[in-house]
């Protein structure tokens, strides 16, 4: 397909006019401009580009925008953007890129294809604004909106898109899912003594102890005041769930500093399997928490199966 596309509206201002109009457009524009040959090649840049780049322009001509190639773009992204670029003459997307000094920044780009007369591709014009701000704020939303503000684990929400990604894994790969509701034996005499951020700090401690206690592919929630859940799968058997919850109970045995003072916490623990435990999420995290309060009432540290 021909990506070059005739004028279709004739430029009657004057040649002297209209070069000074594009010349201030260009130097002045708010967004970075890049021009390159059709071998990818810089011959051009605007002063917004540079200073979004961090290069001057005497470094980027000559040289390919691979230079801000931030590596988190895989192959197929660029793929399709070429595929764009050859079929229809233009692209437009966001994408993250590096600058000199090797800081990342987000852009909204927008390349076109320029055309010689006779219809060949001589040029590419990118025009690139910096979202990086706004990227940064949408992260800090998702994040606070899918973490607990205190201990950085998953909160329910994303405990429960969780849960449902290894149900389905679970189904897939034939291998068991642990759903462990935790709750802490004698917290609240911690807040009653040494105060809240007492109980912050134990539970910031809990919550890394917790982290360090399961594999990496693994889930850590925190869903209430001292109550956490862990999603433990691709499990073999159930033996595994046994070995990492006694793991589990014996580091948060372990005594807790606060200050120069050191306190102990002990947690009660509920299980529930997939799926032989029933296959509806919410079910699931109920009948976990109902098998912890039989720990609790059974003398707590230890964990009990629905």
């Amino acid at each position: 397909m021909n990506v070059c596309h005739p004028s279709s509206v004739a430029n009657e201002w004057p040649e002297e006019l209209r070069l000074k109009i594009a010349d201030s457009l260009f130097n002045n524009s708010s967004e970075g401009i890049c021009v390159t040959d059709a071998g990818e090649r810089i011959v051009e840049v605007n002063p917004t580009f540079c200073k979004i780049s961090g290069y001057s322009k005497e470094e980027l001509l000559g040289m390919s925008p691979r230079v801000l190639a931030s590596g988190l773009q895989d192959r197929d992204f660029f793929v399709t953007m070429w595929a764009d670029l050859l079929d229809v003459g233009e692209w437009q997307g966001e994408l993250w890129n590096r600058k000199k000094t090797g800081e990342l920044f987000a852009v909204r780009l927008n390349i076109s294809a320029i055309c010689n007369a006779v219809g060949e591709v001589s040029h590419y014009l990118a025009i690139m604004a910096d979202v990086t701000a706004m990227k940064v704020q949408q992260q800090e939303w998702e994040k606070n909106a899918n973490h607990d503000h205190l201990t950085g684990l998953p909160n329910r929400t994303l405990l429960m898109d969780r849960l449902h990604q290894a149900m389905a894994q679970s189904i897939r790969t034939n291998l068991v899912l642990a759903v462990c509701y935790l709750d802490l034996d004698g917290f609240k005499p911690i807040n009653d003594i040494h105060g809240h951020k007492a109980g912050d700090a134990v539970l910031v401690e809990v919550a890394a102890r917790l982290r360090r206690s399961v594999r990496e592919g693994d889930t850590v929630a925190r869903v209430g005041g001292d109550e956490f859940v862990l999603l433990l799968w691709g499990l073999v058997s159930v033996d595994e769930c046994n070995h990492t919850l006694a793991r589990v109970i014996s580091e948060i045995d372990r005594p807790i500093a606060i200050g120069h003072a050191a306190v102990s916490v002990t947690v009660s623990v509920g299980v529930t399997v997939f799926p032989q435990d029933g296959k509806d999420p919410v079910l699931l995290t109920a009948q976990a928490d109902s098998a912890m309060y039989r720990s609790k009432v059974a003398g707590g540290n230890r964990f009990t199966y629905f």
